[in-house]
């Protein structure tokens, strides 16, 4: 269809008809200069936060593979308009085909979700959280499901601020974007499932009511399946949890449907099994996608606005849209690691010289180490391994870094140990793809500065990193925040602490950071550096680090040997005190129930956890040769 007014081109692209248009602008199928069908994405009157969008849109597709959704093939401006070309896709949205023909079943539908999950499985893996998935965001063409309209996507780098807008489509809303203002690849998961649900029903897992009381079901209530069943049933329950920290990721969900084992679904997404998922979504017989007319993307904000505020709920409508101001609830409880199996297995480190005993249902794993010789006749000899992503051996890494896995587990990120004999980037963060080997560097500061006590987020989108000056006795001179997905850091430069060498890790709070400020407390800091509050009676030697979980801080306890504190942040108050082995040193917190202390006395020298009475539950590893070392423990 086509109207009198409009354009016959549109740059170098001739224009053929409308595939839709709405408030704020027009999609037109096109034909490419070689005679290929596109799709041409076109503003109708400046609007500068519509064309913020549109600039997003078309700066974030080009990291996602092109079998999960159009392709931006070019980015323009005709007759001062900006426009978007893309890859045409030919089929209708699943919200099209569901209202056409009902909905699916059997293995058209075991066949949308594993497509659409190896999708959002391969969005994550680009660094990108979607942040507006649902039935109308599905395309289904014959070589299998797209994943459209980005508009709202943003780099997994990229933190939602609360109290700013939220935008998205509230029925496939994640209970956090209500309660806390905030979304990241867990509320993917969630609206993916919610999407599972309508395509199997009609209708999303909590209806579709007055939209007070849909969000007050998407807080409270548990989820209405409908006719799933079998592994669909289990991975799209798992993902509608209430607390994002209980979500599998996209990958764990995708080799459950393609039948791989739960206890490999860890780690980053390979590129084959992103592969396997596609192939077995462009399987188009039996139950090909219904034929049906190409759905218009409208490139307008259409979806409802959601402001968060802290007053009572009430709904304004206004011009088609919604504005919501919610109380917020209290923030949602993570769940405790719970008792430890005792079952072990070992696992032999030849290159560590170490033993570990493990059990599948581990809270963490040794995921890497550094070893470095103690032998004069060796040299400065240094050896690296990193733990294959789905077995017990570690393979040779490069130089004397440690590399630490990200807690998706598909990068690692290492900072040098001896910065002073490092030929060059001595100030950088070295960042490894964990599947394809691809590595970058981040440079953070110039000698004599230099890096130590490198640490992920919890989200995997920053590095914390300590910075010392190597010319002044290796003291601390502040930290620095290394971006991921944008490849820059932020150095924050303070005083030298009391105690010299006191390293950076995170802080118990969002956007903190923890140092230890002296010998019998901790300070935490806002990410600009200024201190937000001292904890005092936390006992930390020189070099030692604080251990934050769950709102409780583990430390030793002032005057006291062999002796452990666990202490309140919010209050200060002590809400333990636990007898650790002779000698032994905390290293960090194994689960929020158990603590995993260090002993050299013991013979050999091992690693156990307690728990918080100071009982010793099970050896977690045992290391023997004379070498020096440091080990890294992950869920990656």
């Amino acid at each position: 269809m086509s109207l009198p007014d409009d354009p016959d081109r549109i740059g170098d692209y001739r224009v053929r008809g409308r595939l839709g248009a709405g408030g704020q602008g027009v999609v037109y199928l096109a034909e490419s200069p070689d005679g290929r069908p596109v799709a041409v994405k076109v503003l109708r009157a400046p609007d500068e936060e519509a064309a913020a969008l549109l600039r997003r849109e078309a700066e974030i597709l080009p990291r996602i593979a092109a079998f999960c959704t159009a392709q931006v093939l070019e980015v323009g401006t005709a007759d001062g308009a900006p426009y978007v070309v893309s890859e045409y896709v030919e089929g209708p949205t699943l919200q099209q085909a569901v209202a056409a023909r009902g909905p699916l079943r059997g293995r058209e539908l075991h066949r949308l979700a594993v497509g659409t999950i190896t999708a959002l499985a391969a969005i994550h893996r680009a660094g990108v959280v979607h942040r507006d998935f649902k039935p109308g965001n599905v395309l289904l063409s014959p070589e299998g499901p797209r994943v459209i309209d980005f508009g709202i996507a943003r780099p997994a780098g990229v933190v939602d601020v609360p109290g700013e807008d939220l935008m998205g489509t509230p029925p496939y809303m994640a209970p956090e974007q209500f309660s806390l203002g905030v979304g990241g690849p867990a509320a993917d998961l969630f609206a993916w499932a919610s999407t599972m649900v309508f395509a199997a029903t009609g209708t999303p897992p909590f209806g579709t009511g007055a939209l007070p009381a849909t969000i007050n079901l998407i807080m409270h209530a548990e989820p209405d399946l409908g006719p799933l069943d079998a592994d669909l049933r289990e991975a799209v329950a798992a993902c509608l949890t209430k607390d994002p920290a209980d979500r599998p990721a996209a990958r764990q969900v995708l080799l459950r449907l393609l039948g791989r084992p739960a206890q490999t679904a860890t780690g980053a997404t390979s590129p084959q099994e992103l592969t396997a998922g596609a192939t077995r979504a462009a399987v188009t017989q039996p139950g090909r996608w219904p034929s049906l007319p190409v759905p218009f993307r409208e490139p307008g904000p259409r979806r409802r606005r959601l402001v968060i505020m802290a007053a009572a709920l009430a709904t304004v409508l206004v011009a088609g849209s919604v504005t919501l101001a919610v109380l917020r609830p209290g923030a949602v409880t993570r769940a405790t690691s719970g008792p430890l199996a005792t079952d072990t297995r070992a696992v032999k480190v030849p290159g560590l010289s170490a033993t570990l005993h493990e059990h599948p249902s581990d809270p963490l794993r040794m995921t890497s180490f550094l070893r470095g010789s103690t032998q004069l006749s060796e040299g400065l000899a240094f050896s690296a391994g990193l733990r294959a992503v789905d077995g017990d051996t570690f393979r040779p890494s490069t130089g004397r870094m440690l590399p630490l896995i990200s807690p998706a587990g598909d990068r690692t990120a290492a900072v040098h140990e001896s910065p002073q004999l490092a030929a060059e980037n001595a100030g950088g963060v070295r960042f490894t793809d964990r599947d394809l080997g691809g590595e970058f560097w981040v440079h953070v500061v110039d000698p004599p500065l230099a890096l130590r006590n490198a640490n992920w987020s919890e989200e995997g989108d920053r590095l914390l990193v300590t910075v010392f000056d190597t010319a002044a006795e290796n003291r601390t001179v502040g930290f620095a925040l290394v971006d991921v997905a944008g490849r820059t850091a932020t150095v924050t430069r303070q005083g030298a602490p009391e105690s010299g060498k006191a390293d950076y890790v995170w802080g118990p709070d969002e956007g903190t950071v923890a140092r230890a400020a002296g010998a019998d407390r901790v300070s935490v800091h806002a990410l600009d550096g200024s201190v937000r509050r001292t904890i005092e009676q936390a006992a930390l030697a020189d070099g030692e680090t604080p251990h934050f979980s769950a709102g409780r801080l583990a430390a030793g306890c002032p005057g006291l040997t062999d002796t452990a504190c666990v202490i309140d942040v919010a209050t200060g108050r002590r809400l333990s005190t636990l007898p650790l082995p002779a000698g032994g040193k905390i290293w960090f917190w194994y689960g929020t129930d158990h603590l995993a202390v260090y002993t050299e006395k013991s013979v050999p020298p091992r690693t156990q956890a307690i728990d918080l009475t100071g009982r010793p539950v099970r050896v977690l590893a045992e290391f023997t040769g004379g070498t020096a070392w440091s080990v890294h423990y992950s869920t990656g």
